[in-house]
């Protein structure tokens, strides 16, 4: 195998190519075919279903139902699997169940001179589609970042999408909707999947928001179907920047940028390397653990790094803090001899991992918050998946004293600001409260 050679650029380097990205041209490449699916689901339903099951999955099935299974299909599975992948899973869910207990709760309530009681209500969405990439790969952890967010919140109903596979990944996958307590399955995958979620299906019914990771084209059917359905976000292909000095281990370095580059050919690892020379024993280690790991030229990871693998060279820490800034990775590690310094408020990533001995695989499995994390870029604008987008909110005000000066004020304030407006009939509405509340 040919070794791997990671780009080397400097810092003015790579902020002039980052610059330079179109994050959604991958979207932009698959958004005709994806058009022409939804449209087909939304209009044919399951006759579509089975055409493109048939034509992506190479599987010729007579009905959807064949591809659906419930809560007892799914204790079936269950109780089929290894007692340490239950085990396993069974921790995975506590992890993902402990973080997410001490998020804040959105409920509030307060008062003032005018208003009796204003504030927010919480209430959870009704029914979900869960995403879950599937097919020669399978990603249990992927049906428990998102299942147990969505029971905890009290969402009713559960439903749960993923490609066909085989049997043994089939029930491993069931086995997990158990553990997360889904309420449905059906064994769909990528865009003609999304599409049956959002519109329903003689055999789907539609669903109120779509959760979950997926390939190009199911995040462009998600960007299609917003605004008919909620979805979570655009989540792409896995993302990392590791920012380090020379107190790093360079072996840790190197497997965790191998790691999330085997996620797929397409991922992004990225190496920034603060007043340290350590580019040779880096790479050094990177080809190391490709041969330990048995991994080829043909492997996702080789062809990640070998792409998009890039170490960065920068001055200071303040540099590598602009180079995170301007990237927005999905995971972030620090690797430093000294954190005393560093305010991970002025740093925009979607999870951060501080320190040697951690790491963005354990924030795809164990950690406790969702690995469900925006991509190319987005994390300057919107967050990793957590409890608070299984709700939606109101707010609520109740008017205490209708005769008071304050309250008074509040009617006219909002009447001229309608007349400016020239929104009149606005105006009259607030109008007629002045008369009758103070004869005027």
């Amino acid at each position: 195998m040919k070794d791997i050679t990671l780009n080397q650029i400097s810092f003015e380097e790579f902020l002039l190519f980052q610059r330079a990205q179109d994050p959604l041209k991958d979207l932009d490449d698959v958004s005709e075919d994806v058009s022409k699916i939804i449209k087909d689901v939304k209009r044919n339903g399951d006759s579509a279903l089975l055409k493109y099951t048939e034509k992506f999955d190479k599987l010729k099935i007579s009905s959807v139902e064949e591809l659906s299974f419930d809560k007892k299909d799914m204790e079936s599975a269950f109780n089929s699997i290894d007692e340490e992948i239950k085990l396993s899973l069974g921790h995975l869910k506590e992890r993902i169940h402990s973080f997410h207990e001490s998020v804040p709760q959105q409920d509030w309530e307060s008062h003032d001179e005018i208003f009796e009681k204003f504030g927010q209500i919480s209430r959870p969405i009704r029914r979900v589609g869960l995403y879950a990439p599937g097919g020669n790969a399978i990603y249990p952890s992927s049906v428990l970042m998102t299942s147990v967010l969505a029971k905890m919140s009290g969402v009713k109903e559960i439903l749960l999408s993923f490609p066909p596979s085989h049997k043994e990944l089939l029930e491993l996958m069931l086995a997990s909707a158990y553990i997360g307590e889904v309420d449905e399955v059906v064994c769909l995958g990528g865009a003609q999947s999304i599409a049956a979620m959002t519109y329903g299906t003689e055999s789907i019914k539609k669903v109120d928001k779509i959760f979950g990771p997926g390939n190009h084209y199911v995040a462009e059917a998600k960007r299609q179907v917003f605004g008919i359905v909620g979805i979570d976000g655009l989540t792409g292909p896995s993302e990392v920047m590791i920012i380090a000095d020379e107190s790093a281990d360079n072996k840790m370095l190197a497997l965790d940028l191998i790691a999330q580059a085997e996620h797929g050919p397409n991922s992004t690892c990225i190496l920034v390397l603060i007043n340290s020379n350590k580019n040779k024993e880096v790479q050094k280690e990177i080809n190391n653990c490709f041969h330990h790991l048995k991994f080829g030229e043909n492997s996702n990871a080789y062809y990640s790094l070998e792409k998009y693998g890039k170490i960065v060279n920068v001055g200071s820490f303040k540099e590598a803090k602009d180079i995170c800034n301007e990237f927005n990775p999905e995971h972030l590690q620090i690797v430093l001899s000294s954190y005393e310094n560093i305010n991970l408020k002025e740093l925009y990533a979607g999870a951060i991992f501080l320190g040697q001995n951690n790491s963005a695989v354990l924030g795809d499995y164990c950690a406790g918050p969702s690995h469900v994390i925006p991509t190319n870029g987005a994390t300057k604008f919107s967050s990793q998946l957590t409890i608070q987008d299984f709700f939606v909110n109101s707010s609520f005000t109740q008017v205490k004293n209708s005769r008071s000066k304050k309250f008074e004020k509040v009617l006219k304030t909002s009447r001229f600001i309608a007349k400016q407006e020239g929104l009149m009939a606005h105006a009259e509405a607030v109008e007629s409260r002045i008369k009758k509340l103070f004869n005027r």
